[in-house]
């Protein structure tokens, strides 16, 4: 491989050599011997750029045409190519050619096919992993720049800012790319947190022309009393042909070169809504389903939301469907449901009152009274009959906490029977952490800590192993289950001494994997080995997983020496926890 040094240096020499050559023909006096002093130093270069380098001389040649510099061009194409990620390789057992052997359509097709999947916790962690590992490209069908765009997309998709901010501060290319920086910009702006909004232009790069940007980097420089650097800012931005009387009118309002500015409030993006909004005498909006979500979110962050007309239907059904899409904090919906005026007959008759009244103010009326009773049996009844009012319109989404919260309120000894499964499927479940190890059985007993703690000492496993050993050994009724191949396996592949008389090979023999994996694994093909993995998992807790399937997950990834992304299945996969 020719480095970019040694590359000059060539080229400089180049130059100086055909001047030399030339000599003669611009009129010097007397020819230059120019092999004389330079045979030994020719020959050591000879030597070690033989491989990457040949120069023809047109001394032996009589053309100075025919120099010729062969430079090995997929070694220098492949250190030019960008490598940009957040991880490094070797965090996982990666490395950076680990995509350099497939095909880019190939990778397109299996993203594709995940991006359709509701991934579990673990299966989109893999993917993030996976993803964002520092790493060459694809050679064929998928370059550098359609490959971060995917990731960056996938970042937006999932709403995953910090990240996509951290992907930004260590690899400045990334600002190249517009979407990710107005991404950012209207999350943050979105939020009222116009501080942190203004700070993400800095990820811009000096290339990148959008006029969205631009415009928020005037209304930033206004903000940090910079109005000078904003003129000519917009200046600039008028040369190049933006016609936009609105933004004009706003900015030459806030640069104080205008007395007044329209009061006509643009709703058509964030950024001029925002200024209509900052240059307002009376600010009054009313949104519809049809506002943008982040005016939405903008709304309820700067807290401009004023229901004070509990009687118009389409205003409070436009505030619920965004509550469900997120657009709108929930929360707000139940403090709307609060303030609706109902006698102490609906109260009390709620469970046949709320038949004849419109479907917001029916679930107005069942809320409030869930609140109010007192009767165990009766709130249950209540609470499950409110969300059978928010599926009819589909807006379950907006009630799901708030039931979980009201299920919770209940003493678990004093839920009747007939209530008790129906209580725990809508419970939000905190992920239990307490394993119960059990040293009766192989995979659940305290080998494996083996895979728990990266720190874990091989012969402190090893130690485990043989007590837990000797005692189910002691069992004559004990079996060798999947999962105890499973471990056995994995700690023979990290170098833990099994017994001479434990023999599990003919169980093992009888799984299998699937070709097309191994196939995959064989050729190095570890990027989309991993895609591979994620799709297998999928939706799927890793614990619900048949035992098949973990095995030959196992098997791939110890054949690969993936030691730490197997651990991580394999944490999730073999305890039992409380």
């Amino acid at each position: 491989m020719i480095s970019l040094l040694h590359l000059n240096k060539l080229i400089i020499f180049t130059v100086f050599f055909v001047f030399l050559t030339l000599g003669p023909v611009l009129g010097t006096d007397e020819p230059a011997d120019i092999w004389e002093d330079n045979d030994e130093q020719s020959e050591q270069n000879g030597k070690e750029d033989k491989k990457d380098i040949t120069i023809e001389s047109p001394i032996l040649s009589d053309s100075v045409e025919k120099i010729i510099i062969k430079i090995d061009e997929d070694e220098i194409e492949k250190e030019s190519e960008s490598v940009i990620g957040i991880f490094d390789p070797e965090e996982n057992n990666f490395n950076l050619n680990m995509w350099s052997e497939t095909d880019g359509l190939e990778i397109k097709k299996i993203l594709k096919r995940i991006d359709k999947l509701k991934l579990s916790k673990l299966s989109e962690d893999l993917l993030f992993q996976v993803l964002f590992t520092n790493a060459y490209p694809p050679q064929k069908n998928l370059s550098s720049e359609e490959f971060l765009k995917i990731k960056i997309d996938w970042l937006i998709n999932k709403k995953r800012i910090r990240d996509l901010e951290t992907l930004l501060n260590t690899n400045p290319e990334v600002g190249k790319n517009s979407k990710a920086i107005k991404f950012l910009v209207n999350e943050y702006l979105s939020s009222a947190d116009i501080k942190s909004a203004c700070e993400k232009v800095s990820f811009i790069d000096s290339k990148v022309q959008n006029n969205y940007l631009e415009k928020f980097t005037i209304y930033c420089l206004i903000n940090n009393d910079r109005k000078e650097e904003a003129q000519i800012v917009l200046d600039l931005l008028i040369e190049r042909g933006l016609k936009d009387k609105f933004f004009e009118d706003k900015i030459n309002f806030l640069l104080g070169i205008n007395d007044k500015t329209t009061q006509k409030i643009l709703d058509n993006d964030l950024l001029n809504f925002y200024l209509s909004y900052v240059t307002s005498d009376n600010f009054k909006y009313e949104p519809t389903d049809k506002t943008n979500t982040y005016i939405w979110r903008y709304l309820s962050a700067a807290n401009l939301i004023q229901v004070n007309d509990f009687e118009d239907e389409e205003t409070i059904l436009s505030y619920e469907q965004a509550a469900s899409q997120d657009s709108f904090d929930s929360d707000e919906i139940f403090q709307i449901y609060l303030k609706m005026n109902f006698n102490f007959n609906q109260l009390v008759n709620a469970q046949e009152i709320y038949k004849n009244l419109p479907n917001y103010k029916a679930r107005g009326l069942i809320y409030q009274s869930i609140l109010l009773s007192d009767n165990v049996e009766k709130k249950l009844y209540l609470a499950f009959l409110l969300k059978e009012l928010f599926v009819k319109d589909k807006i379950l989404n907006v009630y799901k906490a708030e039931l979980s919260n009201i299920l919770k309120s209940f003493n678990p000894s004093q839920i009747p029977a007939e209530y008790d499964e129906l209580v725990k499927d809508h419970i939000d479940q905190k992920e239990t952490t307490k394993i119960k190890f059990n040293n009766d059985i192989l995979h659940r007993s305290k080998v494996i800590r083996h895979f728990l703690n990266d720190q874990e000492v091989l012969s402190r496993t090893e130690k485990d192993f043989k007590s837990v050993y000797k005692k189910i050994k002691r069992n004559k009724k004990y079996f060798i289950s999947i999962k105890d191949i499973v471990v056995l396996d994995s700690l023979a592949a990290d170098g833990v001494s099994l017994p001479d008389d434990l023999d599990y090979s003919k169980l093992s023999a009888e799984l299998t994997v699937p070709k097309n994996l191994y196939d995959l694994a064989n050729q190095n093909q570890i990027g989309l080995v991993m895609l591979k993995i994620v799709e297998i998992i999928g939706e799927d807790n890793i614990r619900n997983l048949d035992p098949e399937t973990i095995y030959f997950l196992n098997k791939i990834l110890n054949e690969l020496n993936l030691k730490k992304i197997r651990n991580n299945i394999l944490s999730e996969a073999l305890p039992v926890r409380v």
